[in-house]
């Protein structure tokens, strides 16, 4: 009995699966738009499954055309352009059986994705799976609407009011990382140093906490009021999130698998983390009450979620805007976009200027001619971060963030009724029908010669997949830094639900820079003289081609080893 019912159930399956297709076929053909059919759409299980199986398959059998890549992980990374030149369009369908995605590289579509308004007035909504990110609660990432305008609400005013904050505290941990080299002479991979400085910072500007820098082993290691444990657990828990998004902590606590289980203990212990911080902020704010003070201009993140809860006693607060929940949810997607995708774009231009030393005596002769005698540890952000906001610091970050941005691209989905999109070009505008997901692919639009070639100079002269910063700089006798076509370039995103931590990254980016190369160089390792300065940089220039997207783009393999050095003057 089982096995024709078996049988019929998988018949039922594929014969609702191919009218499936065809109905969503007929919507996408007469658009007179590129396409492609893939047998299924990105989802956790299927990151987790499907995609490594089937980056085997095309491994296996020398599979090149553009469909198989398309059904991988991060072909992005991988083909960056390339496939829109192919196909001669800078929009093109994916269509799955369950849906139909349009991947952007047009700038002026991208504008209007991200920053323009659907039917009801509201910016076009994002699609489900970003609900996975609300595993702690929902928080600024989630929410759509009138309730994330509330969220903003609550979190925007007091991360632009910390920049002095994260100045210093940069300098400080940057200082902690030089002094450990020094004594240590370590040769290191750089991303998981980063992290360590980008949470400290995070650590200090939002919650008020100090953590001082080490090795994360050493910090495990002389563990001091919990402190160890805590970077433990963000290690273990942003290093597997997928399966906390996928499956309950207690679930994963009780299989058999060591690293599941360590995920859903680490995601126990960072609500537990989160949930003493509350308790003891609230406990602040509750004496202030009891003492009349006036809570302080200089509130850090906590603080201002935990009084928008209402939760503390003496709360005036008619109407809470935030749960308990949301609280805790906001506070866990600020330190994880707050620490780890500036400490990986961070450790991306390290690796850059270490390919490419020229550019690193270029930035070190730029903060020489600008702090001269003075000790960089002295500087302020209020008095010295604009002279480096138009030159090579800055022009540095930019370009690593054009060619590695800190994530792929951003999506949004169309509501129920369809919808009218511009074209770059003078092409004719393009309309979509309902449930369509759009997903705007930033490596495509900062990498479209269409856009990126400069004046007077070809699309090989320009060398737009190369890391090439001087293209940001000011022209001679001017100060503004290149601006490049609208939406060709927006790493940050756009619009009112762009990137809120942009300016707290750029800040946090230029204290970093500055504290490190005004006192050191980097280069590759030798290990031992075993490998040249070539060999090292074609290795990395490899690894860099096979990023993988897990949080935010990072290594799939291990990068060449890099040292410190004191600088020679």
């Amino acid at each position: 009995m089982l096995a024709p019912l078996f049988v019929t159930s998988v018949l039922l399956f594929m014969g609702y699966t191919c009218y499936s297709l065809h109905i969503l076929l007929c919507k996408v053909r007469p658009l007179g738009i590129p396409y492609f059919v893939i047998p299924f759409y990105h989802s956790p299980l299927q990151r987790l499954f499907l995609f490594p199986l089937v980056k085997l398959l095309i491994k296996v059998f020398g599979l090149t055309h553009p469909r198989f890549f398309l059904m991988t992980l991060d072909w992005q990374v991988r083909q960056r352009y390339e496939i829109y030149r192919l196909i001669g369009s800078d929009i093109f369908f994916t269509v799955t059986p369950w849906k139909i995605i349009l991947h952007v590289a047009d700038p002026d579509m991208a504008i209007e994705v991200l920053a323009g308004k659907g039917e009801n007035g509201e910016l076009y909504s994002r699609p489900d799976f970003f609900s996975g990110i609300a595993l702690f609660g929902e928080n600024l990432a989630t929410v759509e609407g009138a309730v994330w305008r509330g969220h903003r609400k609550v979190t925007g005013p007091v991360i632009g009011k910390s920049l002095s904050i994260v100045w210093e505290e940069s300098l400080t941990q940057i200082e902690q990382m030089i002094r450990y080299y020094d004594k240590s002479e370590a040769i290191n991979t750089s991303y998981r140093d980063f992290r360590r400085a980008t949470l400290g910072i995070m650590t200090r500007a939002g919650f008020s906490k100090v953590m001082r820098w080490a090795p994360l082993t050493a910090a495990i290691a002389d563990e001091k009021d919990g402190e160890g444990n805590y970077q433990k657990c963000l290690d273990i828990l942003f290093g597997n999130l997928m399966w906390p998004i996928i499956a309950p902590s207690w679930l994963l606590e009780m299989l058999p698998f060591k690293a599941l289980r360590e995920a859903g203990r680490a995601a126990n212990h960072f609500r537990f983390f989160m949930n003493e911080w509350f308790e003891e902020k609230k406990a602040q704010i509750e004496l202030d009450n009891k003492t009349a003070l006036k809570h302080s201009s200089r509130a850090d993140l906590m603080e201002s979620l935990v009084r928008s809860s209402g939760l503390d006693k003496g709360s005036t607060l008619e109407t809470p805007l935030l749960s308990k929940s949301e609280v805790i949810g906001n506070a866990f997607i600020f330190i994880l976009a707050g620490h780890e995708s500036t400490a990986h774009t961070i450790a991306h231009a390290i690796y850059f200027l270490a390919i490419y030393p020229e550019y690193q005596v270029k930035l070190q002769k730029e903060i020489d001619s600008i702090l001269r005698d003075s000790d960089h540890n002295k500087t302020s952000y209020d008095t010295h971060y604009d002279a480096f906001s138009s030159g090579w610091i800055a022009a540095i970050l930019f370009e690593t963030l054009r060619l590695i941005p800190a994530v792929i691209g951003v999506s949004r989905k169309i509501g129920p009724t369809p919808r009218t999109f511009p074209r770059s070009g003078g092409q004719r505008p393009i309309t979509l029908p309902p449930g369509v997901e759009i997903w705007i692919e930033f490596i495509g639009l900062a990498q479209n010669p269409k856009y990126w070639t400069q004046p007077g100079k070809t699309e090989a002269e320009s060398a737009i997949s190369e890391f090439r910063p001087e293209r940001w700089l000011p022209k001679p006798g001017g100060d503004t830094m290149f601006k490049p076509y609208n939406g060709s370039y927006i790493p940050f995103s756009i619009g009112t639900r762009g990137c809120i931590g942009k300016k707290f990254a750029l800040v946090e980016f230029t204290a970093i820079m500055l504290g490190l190369f005004r006192e050191m160089s980097v280069e590759f390792d030798s290990c031992g003289g075993r490998k040249t300065f070539d060999e090292a940089r074609q290795e990395c220039l490899a690894e860099m081609d096979r990023f993988k997207s897990k949080i935010t783009l990072q290594p799939s393999g291990e990068m060449p080893g890099i040292k410190w050095v004191r600088r020679k003057r």
